[in-house]
């Protein structure tokens, strides 16, 4: 407990920072825009405590006839307790007018890590410890089609050698696909429907993607391979300001698929409660909503639940298969501008419980 009240008082003394960066009061759709930068400390089970600096910068690009959000940009410099390293930069910038938009993300991180072999009914003992290099880029080129459908393209290349493994499991073998490392290059085409009132916590409205990444040797990668993704999400007003969201995912991948890319649920975003990647395999499937409820000034309450299961292929998903997981958390608004959130969330699914001290909503 005194761990976690040390986390809130540096949230909390990080706030003044964020005050001196609230943006002034809108006077035109051109002024919009604000920047934020503050240390952060964040803990998660896949990384324990962590400490950097994250900030966020939004701003108008130009004159938009159309209904148009801000553009942003994120950054983050982050060291973790278990001796992670992570740099990032996430994008999302409106052009032309807001009718192209391109976002994606940079990624370098070091990353200590576990693997528990592929299924849905991997044993706790499976579990293997092993050390990663990594870089990620990420591209979406879209067009607008009227004031809410996006369609276009994806560019993606991911990169990871791994520096150690357990002496005794699946990986040092390499017999597992990806277990000496990994090169990826691929093109995909997707389009996506987002008629939400704010990226970052939505009140109201749907947000409906389809993604189909191919992956090639001809384009340099090690792997070919393919990857579907459908995620659909409503947001339900709910009275007195309170709000569900529901959110149902699901992914496939076909072909020689390495491990580090195979669908997977946990973390931070889906079905908290699971440390991320305890569950892979080719096929994945999940549903989770969350009650969100403000109840004094600045300060909000959630709860949320889940349900998930992967499979080696989607004729195998079964009712019975399903694994759990629900919680409850607070909210601080820390720009009620622009709804930015910081979330202090519990997660529930097994004997003890999973801590996610961070920013932004979970979907």
């Amino acid at each position: 407990m005194s761990k976690l009240l040390s986390v809130i008082l540096l949230i909390t003394l990080a706030n003044p920072v964020l005050a001196q960066a609230k943006p002034m009061a809108k006077t035109s759709a051109s002024s919009r825009g604000g920047f934020v930068i503050a240390p952060v400390v964040y803990y998660t089970p896949e990384t324990l405590f962590s400490w950097g600096i994250v900030g966020i910068h939004y701003f108008q690009l130009g004159h938009s006839v159309l209904p148009s959000r801000l553009s942003h940009y994120r950054f983050n410099l982050v060291k973790t307790q278990k001796e992670q390293t992570i740099a990032q930069v996430d994008y999302e910038l409106y052009l032309a007018g807001g009718t192209i938009l391109i976002d994606g993300m940079a990624k370098y991180s070091l990353y200590p890590d576990r693997f528990y072999g592929s299924g849905n009914r991997s044993a706790t003992e499976s579990r293997e410890d092993f050390n990663a290099r990594n870089w990620r880029l990420q591209a979406n080129i879209q067009r607008r089609w009227g004031t809410k459908l996006f369609a276009g393209l994806h560019l993606e290349m991911f990169s990871q050698k791994i520096i150690e493994t357990a002496s005794d499991g699946l990986l040092v073998t390499g017999i597992v696909p990806g277990s000496r490392g990994v090169r990826l290059a691929g093109i995909g085409l997707f389009s996506k429907w987002d008629s939400r009132d704010n990226t970052f916590s939505t009140a109201q409205g749907t947000y409906c993607a389809l993604f189909l990444n191919f992956f090639t040797k001809a384009l340099g990668s090690d792997f070919t391979f393919s990857q579907l993704t459908l995620d659909a999400r409503t947001y339900l007003p709910a009275g007195r300001g309170s709000v569900l969201a529901v959110q149902g995912i699901f992914k496939s991948a076909w072909g020689e698929c390495p491990f580090q890319t195979l669908p997977m649920f946990g973390g931070l975003n889906l079905l908290r409660g699971y440390y991320e990647g305890r569950y892979r395999d080719k096929s994945m499937l999940a549903l989770q909503a969350e009650y969100r409820l403000p109840v004094w000034g600045r300060f909000g309450l959630c709860a949320f639940a889940g349900l998930a299961q992967v499979q080696p292929r989607p004729g195998l998903f079964s009712a019975r298969e399903f694994h759990a997981a629900g919680g409850a958390g607070l909210r601080y608004k820390f720009n009620p501008r622009e709804n930015l959130n910081v979330r202090l969330d519990v997660g529930f699914a097994g004997p003890s419980p999973a801590l996610y001290l961070t920013f932004a909503e979970a979907f």
